[in-house]
């Protein structure tokens, strides 16, 4: 997987509804170094699903440019259960490998090695309505890592979790990233995720959104979100993000 070169936004805006409409972003600049796990948070309606969104091609941008990591490909997690129903757990994973040409028996087998690493080996022949919330998503991040896109983009995919459930697919998410090493800018709406998961954090401002602050995270890896709190500078570190999103 090639993940050189920086994701590079410069001045991007994006207005919904043409003229007398609202404007999500506007004149958005950010630098994700390549390899690294990038957060967003920021306060309601600030825009940070719509920067993924845009990044992920599924809405235009009205002005600006950006410039994404390796050949510019990117794989997609989006909010709530994105698990095709009539599709067993394998093949979710390997969905993505379908559509880009990769043959039966190499993307099978891909599917098994990664819903291995998850500790759901034993439910691939599963349909998703067989199988938990926090199993459904982990089949949701499988099927984006699967596909080994240099650019991972993930929008509070964690955020329907029950706390203990939240906390094991955290580390599991890691480790897939560790191990792929892919560029990943991942929204959520919890300091204490973006703590736990990222290496650097930003905080868009309230509509329209702009890079309001970007914050090395000065924890060493390995975290863990339920002893995160006992770790020295976490209050310090907590504060200026709440205040950074309080604006």
């Amino acid at each position: 997987m090639d993940v050189s070169g920086e994701l590079s936004i410069r001045g991007l805006t994006v207005d919904y509804g043409g003229a007398g409409g609202v404007r999500a972003l506007q004149a958005l600049d950010l630098e994700v170094e390549p390899g690294s796990f990038h957060a967003i948070l920021g306060p309601s309606g600030c825009g940070k699903s719509t920067l993924i969104k845009v990044l992920a091609g599924l809405i235009p941008r009205t002005a600006g440019e950006a410039r994404l990591p390796g050949d510019g490909s990117v794989a997609y997690v989006p909010q709530g259960n994105s698990c095709f129903p009539w599709l067993r757990a394998e093949e979710n994973v390997a969905y993505g490998l379908k559509l880009r040409g990769v043959g039966r028996r190499e993307r099978a087998e891909r599917a098994r090695d990664i819903l291995k690493s998850l500790g759901l080996e034993q439910f691939s022949r599963a349909f998703p309505g067989q199988l938990s919330e926090g199993m459904r998503q982990r089949v949701a991040i499988a099927r984006a890592f699967a596909v080994e896109a240099p650019l991972l983009l993930m929008d509070e995919p964690l955020s329907a979790l029950d706390f203990q459930t939240k906390i094991a697919v955290q580390a599991e998410l890691v480790d897939l990233w560790r191990d792929r090493r892919c560029t990943v800018l991942y929204v959520t709406h919890d300091i204490d995720e973006a703590l736990t998961l990222a290496d650097r954090v930003s905080v868009l401002s309230a509509r329209p959104g702009r890079v309001a602050l970007t914050a090395e995270v000065p924890f060493a890896r390995p975290r863990h979100q339920a002893g995160l709190r006992e770790q020295p500078g976490y209050a310090a570190a907590f504060r200026k993000l709440y205040e950074a999103i309080e604006g």
